[in-house]
């Protein structure tokens, strides 16, 4: 029975929901079970650059034939039955997301009604990020090839790029000519060590000994006779030939005291006076020897504290404090970190027999941590990740956690302006923006899914730990 008011409120029905789809900022196609298009809504004219007057009422199979988008969304779901997302390119050069959803009425696939939405921009910003990818790999790959260049080319030379470095670089060619007492200053691992063998091998003495001292590790009732020797009998398990020490040994080379801050009180007098007559007298014997030796001593203490303490000679202080050099840590010399990473990279890989690269964002992360171990951390840290690298690219995920957890992130890398961010956080920030801008043209997991190349597991997971979830708009399980 045609009743008046139901046809009445059916034909408002239809107009309402008619509008609701104009009104839609995706676009809305409606086909037959044959493919036919039934409707098309505003939105998507504009999309696709159509009057939908040329299209309706024709097979989606044609449309394709004729061009007017590279494949459908609708075919593929009338052939599986089921929701299809794909991606599509129109005549007008744009790519769109389409997604197809099957409506069955009666257990019959009656109808296929598709939305899309424009994807140009994210496609640009897809090739954007590639092109930053690849301008990073070359990034590396200049790094590297610099490193043949520039620096380091063995253990007795310089690795830098900071200014400060160049500086200490230029005092130490120039007091490598002469033969006055260095004193390096600077906190453990900055590389004192090493400044101290390239003045040696810089020097006149180059050909002669370099004799080490750690004047902090040695036992205190054992570093007199291990630096100034002893004779036949001077005590009981003296050998009965007696033994030079350590200065002697460096006769016409270089003698290196490092940590001279652990210098015991009793026995400065004796270096002292080495120090002012370049005699010295092995322990049990009353006869001095002149020796020819040139004095390098390095600490990671402030002496002038310790000499306010009583605890260090004022005047072995002065007498050593000839030529000071202060080595900075790390931390404030941080454009060194990546050529020096690049270095120690090149060199376990060789140690090693390995062929491991490594991300550009690794060496942006260890740019940002603050090396308390200075140089001497670095090497371990590389020399680790080489050997523990689970493939041939050292990633994020092979940096140590307590790395990681230790960087401060510069707050102009991530446009913030007040407080800093640890790295882990910073990740977690940014994902989440990532997601919640993608929800707004991706209304599914699995779109997102699409969209990421990843599983729609994985998009739930996320979704659930940023507290998303309810962003996403129609969608279905």
């Amino acid at each position: 029975m045609n009743n008046p008011v139901i046809t009445k409120n059916l034909k408002y029905g239809n107009e309402l929901l008619l509008s609701i789809i104009n009104a839609s900022y995706d676009g809305f196609w409606l086909c037959n079970k044959e493919g036919v298009v039934i409707a098309v809504n505003k939105a998507s004219e504009k999309i696709n650059g159509i009057d939908a007057k040329d299209v309706l009422g024709k097979d989606v199979r044609y449309l394709v034939k004729e061009g007017y988008f590279d494949k459908s969304a609708t075919i593929e779901v009338l052939k599986k039955r089921k929701r299809v997302s794909i991606l599509q390119t129109l005549k007008n050069g744009k790519t769109i997301l389409v997604t197809g959803t099957p409506i069955f009425i009666k257990g019959e696939l009656s109808y296929v009604i598709t939305n899309d939405r424009d994807m140009t921009e994210l496609a640009q910003l897809r090739e954007k990020l590639e092109e930053i990818r690849k301008q990073s790999r070359g990034y590396l790959k200049k790094l590297q090839d610099e490193l043949q260049n520039t620096g380091l080319k063995n253990k007795n030379q310089f690795i830098f790029r900071d200014p400060k470095m160049l500086k200490i670089y230029q005092s130490v060619k120039k007091v490598s000519a002469s033969d006055a007492t260095v004193f390096l200053h600077g906190e453990s691992g900055v590389g004192k060590n090493l400044v101290a063998h390239i003045v040696h091998l810089s020097s006149d003495r180059a050909d002669g000994p370099f004799i080490y001292v750690n004047c902090a590790a040695i036992p205190e009732n054992l570093l007199e006779t291990e630096l100034f020797g002893y004779v036949k009998g001077a005590f009981t398990d003296a050998k009965k030939e007696g033994k030079p020490g350590m200065i002697e040994m460096a006769d016409k080379g270089t003698l290196f005291l490092d940590e001279i801050s652990g210098m015991p009180l009793k026995l400065q007098p004796m270096l002292l006076h080495f120090f002012d007559t370049g005699f010295v007298r092995r322990v049990g014997d009353t006869a001095e020897k002149a020796v020819d030796i040139r004095v390098i001593v390095a600490s990671n203490q402030n002496i002038r504290a310790l000499v306010e303490n009583g605890k260090f000679r004022e005047d072995l202080f002065f007498r050593i404090n000839i030529v000071p050099i202060s080595i900075p840590p790390l931390r404030e010399r941080k454009e060194d970190i990546p050529i020096l990473t690049a270095y120690f990279l090149k060199s376990y890989n060789k140690l090693y027999k390995r062929s491991v690269s490594i991300d550009p964002k690794v060496v942006d992360l260890l740019c940002n941590y603050s090396f308390p171990g200075n140089i001497r951390e670095l090497s371990n840290l590389i020399e680790r990740m080489v050997v523990m690298a689970r493939g041939h690219l050292i990633c994020i995920k092979d940096v140590p956690t307590k790395i990681i957890e230790g960087v401060v992130v510069l707050s102009k890398i991530y446009g913030h302006q007040s407080t800093h961010v640890s790295l882990k956080e910073s990740i977690r920030n940014f994902e989440k923006e990532l997601l919640a801008n993608a929800i707004k043209l991706c209304k599914t997991q699995i779109e997102l899914a699409d969209f990421f190349s990843t599983s729609q597991p994985t998009i739930a997971r996320k979704l659930k730990q940023y507290d998303l979830t309810n962003l996403l708009k129609n969608y279905k399980t």
